[in-house]
C-alpha cells in the first residue's frame, strides 16, 4: 500500500507520497532531504513512535500505522556553512567499517521488495542533465566522497565541480551528477538495513544507453555495489590526502584499466577486483 505524510518544517509544509509500507524511515528521510535539502543525519522527525520508542531508521513505515496525509513536524538543519563543509571526516567514518560483498553474501540483487524501490526512484527521481548521453558510449559512474576528494554536502559539491572545471571541461563532458534521492535502503542479514547505490536508477532512465553489460561504478564503500556486484570497483578511499599527495595516484592508474576495457563491448566477463592484474597483462603483450 502507498502511503503520504506531510512533512513541517522552517514553516512550510511538503507533502510526500511516493512511500510504501514496505520503505524504512530511512526511506521516507530520503525523500525530505530531496525536497528540503536537509541531510538525514541531521533529521529528528517528532511523533514516530513504534511500541512507545522512537522508531529508529530501519523501522518499516508500515509498522508505524500512519494514517493518510500524517502530519510530522521535522527539527533540523541545512548543511550550507562552510565550517560545516569544510570540517574533517570523522576518524570514526564507516568508509573504515566497511564490508567486502565477496566475503558476505547477501542475494539482496532481485528481491522483489528492492527492485519496487528502484522502480519507484526510476518514476519519481529528477535526474538533471549537464550534458545528454551519447550513443554507443560506456559510462563510467564515479563517486565523490573519498573517491574525488572528502566527503561534503551536494552543494558544495556542485560548486567544487565548477571551481575543479569537471562540469565544463572541454576532455570530457559529464552527462549528471545524482544525490542520495537516487540510492534505496536494503536488508543484509548480519549488517541491518544499509542504503547502496543501485545502477538500475540510471539503466531504468537510460536504458537505450546504459545496461550491464556497458557500465562500471568506482566507490570506496564495497556496500554500494550490492545491488549490482558485477560492476563495482571498490577502490581505497581518499582520506587524509592533503598529508601525502604521492599516495593516492590510483584514479590514474584505473584510467589506464578504462582505456583498455572501453575496447570491449560487454563487461560482464571482467572481474574488477583485479584489475591491476589485467591492466599488467595488457600493457605486456
Amino acid at each position: 500500500m502507498s502511503l503520504s505524510v506531510i512533512i513541517k518544517w522552517g514553516g512550510q509544509e511538503y507533502s510526500i507520497s511516493a512511500l510504501s509500507e514496505d520503505d524504512t524511515v530511512l526511506d521516507l528521510k530520503q525523500s525530505i532531504k530531496s525536497l528540503t535539502g536537509v541531510l538525514p543525519e541531521r533529521q529528528k522527525l517528532l511523533g514516530l513512535k513504534i511500541r512507545g520508542k522512537p522508531a529508529d531508521d530501519g523501522t518499516k513505515l508500515g509498522l508505524l500505522k500512519l494514517k493518510p496525509n500524517t502530519k510530522i513536524m521535522m527539527m533540523g538543519s541545512r548543511e550550507e556553512s562552510l565550517e560545516d563543509i569544510l570540517a574533517p571526516p570523522p576518524e570514526s567514518d564507516d568508509v573504515i567499517n566497511d564490508f567486502d560483498i565477496e566475503e558476505e553474501v547477501i542475494e539482496v540483487e532481485n528481491r522483489e521488495e528492492n527492485l519496487a524501490k528502484i522502480a519507484r526512484r526510476v518514476k519519481e527521481y529528477k535526474v538533471e542533465e549537464l550534458n545528454p548521453p551519447r550513443e554507443g558510449k560506456r559510462l563510467l559512474v564515479l563517486d565523490v566522497d573519498y573517491t574525488l576528494f572528502a566527503a561534503t554536502s551536494m552543494k558544495w559539491i556542485d560548486a567544487k565541480m565548477k571551481e575543479l572545471g569537471v562540469s565544463d571541461n572541454s576532455n570530457y563532458k559529464i552527462t549528471f551528477m545524482l544525490d542520495s534521492g537516487a540510492m534505496i535502503t536494503v536488508h543484509t542479514p548480519k549488517r541491518g538495513v544499509v542504503e547502496v547505490k543501485p545502477l538500475g536508477v540510471i539503466w531504468g532512465k537510460y536504458g537505450e544507453f546504459y545496461n550491464r553489460k556497458n557500465t562500471i561504478m568506482f566507490d570506496d564503500i564495497g556496500r554500494n555495489f550490492l545491488m549490482n556486484p558485477q560492476n563495482g570497483l571498490k577502490i581505497r578511499p581518499f582520506m587524509k590526502a592533503h598529508l601525502n599527495r604521492e599516495r593516492d595516484k590510483e584514479l590514474l592508474k584505473l584510467s589506464h584499466y578504462l582505456k583498455e576495457i572501453a575496447k570491449l563491448d560487454d563487461f560482464s566477463a571482467l572481474n574488477h577486483k583485479h584489475w591491476e592484474r589485467y591492466l599488467s597483462k595488457k600493457q605486456s603483450q
